[in-house]
């Protein structure tokens, strides 16, 4: 397995830095149809600004970091640059409510916050954290400054890096018991999770539309850790706006897809309104019934409008982590 010689995710990161070079690996998609992209190999140098910067703010190994984000390329190089620093960061959902928010950096502890920018961006105000020490996640990825020593990202690369056992982030779930708890994740049980996608995922060009938010666990071991594992190219997509959303799967030519089963429930939903909008129901459902006796490449030529709709390239759905 890759993962054999591997004792943190940075080895994933610089890994796939050298193997895929300036190949896309995270984008955003703007309102207006704009997009940009990171490489994987910038993926790798804002990781060691965030480090820098992160440690100029004067956090030490061990110390929490909040992160307070909608989906950007930013968000994921924060996560690598906490690595890199020794910093746990502590992911906050978007939709959480503000008492949860307060209590979570109570119980975590947490020394800094790394917030979101844009018009989707939550507002520190609402859980009572306007006087928190926050940065914004473009100002810990931006470009160096005058501050920054000529040997600076020589420097980054030279600190200790973490073990297999070291904790590098705290999740705060619910579950099925209400208030959210913390659990501590160390990057060894995210290789082991690397290594049991690479048996069950068949290898090829992957090109994601996130839709699930980077808070969630699922997203980032699919999407983010696993995915630059293997070359994957993802797109983020402000917008909620199911129009906007599903020009973005078109225009990227998504192949797979990393959702939970509700997402999935939503997809089948508005196939369904759409074949009985054009008064095909019977049809569908004979075909449905055929075409389960049928090989993938038939069944795909049978639903073709409906591939259509999703860029005729989707080939897997990867579904998991709610009911």
């Amino acid at each position: 397995s890759r993962t054999a010689k591997r004792q943190n995710l940075l080895d994933v990161l610089e890994g796939s830095a050298r193997k895929y070079g300036d190949k896309p690996a995270f984008g955003l998609r703007r309102d207006d149809g704009t997009a940009e992209h990171w490489s994987f190999r910038e993926m790798d140098r804002r990781s060691c600004l965030v480090a820098w910067r992160l440690r100029a703010l004067g956090l030490q190994p061990g110390d929490r970091l909040l992160t307070w984000s909608a989906s950007t390329p930013a968000v994921p190089a924060v996560y690598f640059g906490a690595m890199r620093a020794g910093v746990i960061f502590v992911p906050l959902d978007l939709r959480m409510a503000p008492d949860a928010i307060e209590r979570i950096c109570q119980r975590a502890e947490a020394k800094h916050l790394a917030i979101g920018t844009g018009r989707d961006a939550p507002d520190p105000r609402e859980a009572r954290m306007e006087r928190f020490p926050t940065t914004t996640v473009e100002a810990l990825t931006a470009e160096p400054d005058a501050a920054f020593p000529s040997d600076w990202e020589a420097q980054v690369r030279s600190w200790p890096r973490p073990g297999w056992d070291d904790i590098f982030e705290i999740v705060f779930t619910s579950g099925t018991t209400g208030a959210p708890k913390g659990v501590m994740l160390h990057h060894g049980s995210v290789l082991s999770n690397i290594e049991a996608f690479e048996r069950a995922i068949p290898p090829k060009d992957h090109r994601v539309v996130s839709l699930l938010p980077l808070s969630h666990l699922m997203e980032q071991a699919a999407a983010v850790f696993f995915g630059m594992d293997i070359g994957a190219n993802v797109l983020y997509v402000r917008s909620r706006n199911p129009r906007v959303i599903f020009e973005a799967i078109r225009d990227h030519c998504v192949t797979t897809m990393v959702i939970v089963p509700q997402v999935m429930e939503l997809f089948w939903n508005a196939i369904e309104r759409e074949v009985e909008r054009q008064g095909r129901t019977k049809s569908f459902n004979r075909l449905r019934r055929i075409a389960r006796v049928l090989p993938y490449p038939l069944r795909r030529l049978l639903f073709r409008q409906v591939h259509a709709q999703f860029g005729g390239s989707l080939r897997l759905f990867i579904s998991a982590a709610a009911f």
